[in-house]
């Protein structure tokens, strides 16, 4: 998949998703048939908080082949009315980068991959010397626990970045809906799953820990295409 990741100023989100929803997505999905799909989702749980006048939102393209995907990239910035709102309301965008799923658990979604369901996605990015035991570890041991404990979670998948200076790898928990959502983050913070979790801290802290930056946030979605 293709992911785009920027926040954008609250007063222009009606302007610009009409502009991006209706024009801008669609004539780039009639330009490239190796697009499947387009999914766009917008940070969660930030009412009341000041995060809400900057939210953060994705754009997830479910392409083909990761060729076909490659292939995409020189053409998402080609858009003239695109570059104005990127020049003016657009903020820390993370540009157009491939994501090649590396992982996923069995248990899926009877519909396939982000059916217009909210999730979870944890982001994190490692150090050269530490990825291959993290990978590991975080694989094969605590994901299948998480999963097998937050018996709500839809699905749940990892994604590597390809071509970024720093590579980045995506964890994305799905849930049926919102409430689905509040109910397995409640219980993947369990007091019985309290190790697990805690486990997490010895990669992430001390002189040189293996993860060098690391986020965590839920998104809803609020486009899908078809």
């Amino acid at each position: 998949m293709i992911l785009v990741s920027f926040r954008l100023d609250v007063e222009q989100e009606a302007q610009f998703s009409e502009f991006y929803h209706h024009r801008y997505l669609p004539d780039l999905m009639r330009a490239a048939p190796a697009i499947r799909s387009a999914r766009r989702y917008q940070e969660h749980h930030v009412t009341g908080s000041l995060k809400y006048y900057r939210k953060q939102f994705l754009t997830l393209l479910e392409c083909d082949s990761v060729e076909g995907a490659r292939g995409l990239l020189p053409a998402m910035d080609g858009d003239a009315e695109w570059a104005k709102w990127r020049g003016s309301a657009i903020h820390d965008l993370d540009p157009p980068c491939v994501y090649r799923q590396r992982w996923a658990h069995p248990r899926a979604a009877w519909d396939g991959n982000f059916g217009s369901r909210p999730f979870f996605m944890v982001s994190v990015e490692l150090r050269d010397e530490q990825a291959g035991p993290f990978h590991e570890w975080y694989e094969q041991d605590y994901l299948p626990k998480n999963v097998a404990d937050v018996p709500s979670w839809v699905a749940c998948r990892r994604y590597s970045s390809e071509g970024r200076a720093s590579a980045r790898h995506l964890t994305i928990y799905e849930a049926f809906d919102l409430a689905g959502l509040d109910a397995s983050l409640d219980m993947m913070r369990a007091p019985f799953r309290m190790s697990e979790n805690m486990a997490w801290k010895r990669w992430d802290t001390g002189d040189r820990p293996a993860i060098a930056w690391e986020d965590a946030a839920t998104y809803k979605p609020i486009f899908r295409r078809p």
